[in-house]
């Protein structure tokens, strides 16, 4: 039985945004410490979204 492995860059995607969203709101709160651990995570999940999109391109090269 063949399976196929689906990368999501959908949801690392959404939860980059809310992370930036999160850190920005705790900037005008100016809780700093909380900004920075929100911008850390948009950029952990920035890079599992990049890492999909590299899968992705890698797939779609190898059926072209």
């Amino acid at each position: 039985m063949n399976t196929e492995v689906i990368n999501d860059y959908a949801k690392p995607c959404m939860d980059a945004e809310q992370a930036l969203k999160d850190a920005h709101n705790a900037v005008l709160e100016q809780d700093f410490d909380l900004a920075m651990a929100k911008a850390y995570d948009a950029i952990v999940n920035s890079r599992l979204v990049l890492n999909a999109l590299r899968l992705m391109k890698e797939k779609n090269e190898k059926t072209v």
